[in-house]
């Protein structure tokens, strides 16, 4: 927009950074590397490994014993499957299912004890740094062992991949969060992994599905999709919020025809997401909302709130209201809040007016910037 709408205070910031700390594959191919850790988009969209993670023969978790792998698995089976899903199906997959695929594939199992660690940590403060950083070394070695055989994807390994997928989500959404963290968009503006992993599951279901539909892990994969067959056929509900969002929205983009559209399209994504909040959808549903949104959003949409674009963060905030009523779940617990407040800051004075109704329903004040 050329307007004075455009302008923003002198907080705002840009996702854009210079350095030459970049992985060694980057600089070999002279592309621009992320930084992202344990491992750079480029090497995760690659499928190789990435020299940010350990060297080979010390991915071996640093303080690492049976004894604590078998008390985290145990935690595990216990408490930490209970809070992935409501569904008591899915929640006996978890419990059950995956620590035994975890005994003969080790990136499952090092994800299952990543989770784990983080869980733990969470309600034990003593232990809390300690299990921070066996959490941060077991994700690494998932990463490193799965990444490679993702462009390779095969019957045989579809459903695990599928599963490693999911155990990754879960775990980036409950690490500790960074200030610049945008959900969506990650440190120095690019797309987090957890993110790639997502919107690449509908890839992997495509080239296993047959796999993935006759293994139990399909009993993750069955409620996604029935609940993505009523997101697509149902016609949203009126919301007056969302309504007056659009009509600004076009107002100000009027003249931009192909932003408009990326916009529009968010928003009607998000529309549909709106509905699974209603109290006659189960916790289970609310999820699925929270999951297609993001799997709808488009690459030109990223692009803008990469770009810190006014009205694409507005978009942004009003899904952050979805969040906020997701946090019985301990991994998205802060994001609602912590969303809200990154894109206030960003935001000038006319466009946080936009903002407020989110602002209101999170229940979040503002502070002074």
């Amino acid at each position: 927009m050329s307007d004075s709408r455009d302008s923003a205070p002198a907080t705002r910031r840009k996702w854009r950074t210079k350095s030459r700390r970049g992985c060694q594959s980057c600089k070999a191919r002279k592309v621009k590397c992320d930084e992202q850790h344990p491992s750079c988009l480029n090497c995760i969209k690659r499928g190789i490994r990435c020299d940010f993670l350990q060297p080979q023969g010390q991915m071996t978790p640093s303080i690492t014993s049976a004894t604590l792998e078998l008390e985290l698995l145990h935690h595990f089976t216990i408490s930490t499957c209970a809070t992935l899903t409501t569904e008591p199906q899915v929640r006996e997959l978890w419990r059950v299912l995956v620590p035994q695929i975890g005994f003969s594939t080790r990136y499952i199992l090092d994800g299952v004890l990543g989770l784990a660690a983080l869980h733990m940590g969470r309600y034990n403060p003593a232990r809390r740094d300690q299990l921070l950083s066996q959490a941060t070394h077991y994700h690494a070695a998932s990463l490193e062992q799965a990444l490679p055989l993702i462009p390779g994807i095969a019957p045989q390994n579809g459903s695990n991949l599928f599963l490693f997928g999911v155990l990754t989500l879960f775990f980036c959404l409950a690490r500790p969060k960074r200030e610049e963290d945008m959900l969506v968009i990650g440190n120095n503006g690019v797309i987090p992994e957890w993110l790639y992993l997502l919107r690449g599951m509908d890839a992997l279901i495509d080239e296993a599905e047959s796999a993935i539909r006759n293994s139990p892990v399909s009993l993750i994969y069955r409620t996604t999709d029935e609940s993505l067959d009523f997101w697509k056929a149902h016609s949203p509900e009126d919301n007056e919020a969302l309504n007056q969002l659009e009509v600004g929205i076009r107002s100000l983009t009027s003249r931009e025809e192909r932003k408009q559209a990326v916009l529009q399209e968010a928003m009607d994504a998000l529309k549909r997401s709106y509905t699974f909040s209603s109290t006659r959808f189960s916790e289970h549903d609310k999820l699925r909302g929270f999951y297609t949104w993001l799997f709808k959003i488009s690459d030109e949409y990223l692009e803008l709130l990469k770009n810190a674009d006014n009205e694409a963060l507005c978009v942004l905030a009003y899904f952050s209201v979805l969040l906020k009523q997701l946090e019985r779940y301990w991994w998205l617990e802060g994001w609602g809040v912590h969303l809200i407040r990154r894109i206030y800051m960003l935001l000038n004075d006319e466009y946080r007016l936009w903002i407020r109704w989110p602002i209101e329903e999170i229940g979040w004040v503002p502070e002074s910037y």
